[in-house]
C-alpha cells in the first residue's frame, strides 16, 4: 500500500512588528506576533488552493505596511488581473470626467465600462459600484 506524500511543514520567518504600518502596531496583534507561517487559502475567484507564504508576509506586512488584520482573498494571478481590471476601471472614470458629454452618447465606451465593472465583481467580492451600473444600463437603453 502506497503512503501520500507528506506536505512539508509550514515555513516560519521572523516578524518585526516594529516595522508594520502605525495602525498595525497598534494592534493586539503586534504584541503577540513572533513569527509568520504559511497560511493556506483558497482563491475567491479561481478557487485555487493558494499559499500566503511567511516571507510574503513579512514583505507585505513589514515592507509594504498593509494592515496585518487582512487576510489574502485572490491567489497571484487573479491578484494581478484584479489590479489590471482597476486600473482599467480608473481610467474610464478619469475619461469620463474629461469627456462626460461625449462619452455619454458613446454605446462602445459605455459597454465596455459595464462589463468592466461586471467582471471586477467576480474578483471582489465586497466593491460592487449599483449606482454606477445602473447609469450605464441606462445610458445604454437597457434600464435599472
Amino acid at each position: 500500500m502506497k503512503r501520500k506524500p507528506v506536505p512539508p511543514p509550514p515555513r516560519r520567518v521572523p516578524a518585526d512588528p516594529g516595522l508594520w504600518s502605525e495602525s498595525s502596531r497598534g494592534s493586539v496583534a503586534a504584541y503577540f506576533t513572533e513569527e509568520y507561517v504559511d497560511e493556506q487559502y483558497k482563491c475567491w475567484h479561481c478557487r485555487a488552493n493558494s499559499t500566503f507564504t511567511a516571507l510574503d508576509q513579512k514583505y507585505t506586512y513589514e515592507v509594504r505596511k498593509a494592515n496585518v488584520n487582512q487576510n489574502r482573498q485572490l491567489c497571484e494571478p487573479c491578484w494581478r488581473e484584479s489590479h489590471r481590471i482597476a486600473k482599467e476601471l480608473a481610467s474610464q472614470a478619469s475619461a469620463w470626467r474629461e469627456s462626460k458629454q461625449t462619452l455619454k452618447i458613446d454605446k462602445a465606451f459605455i459597454s465596455k465600462w459595464l462589463q468592466l465593472l461586471e467582471l471586477q465583481e467576480t474578483y471582489v467580492p465586497y466593491r460592487h459600484d449599483v449606482a454606477r451600473k445602473n447609469m450605464l444600463r441606462n445610458l445604454l437603453g437597457n434600464g435599472a
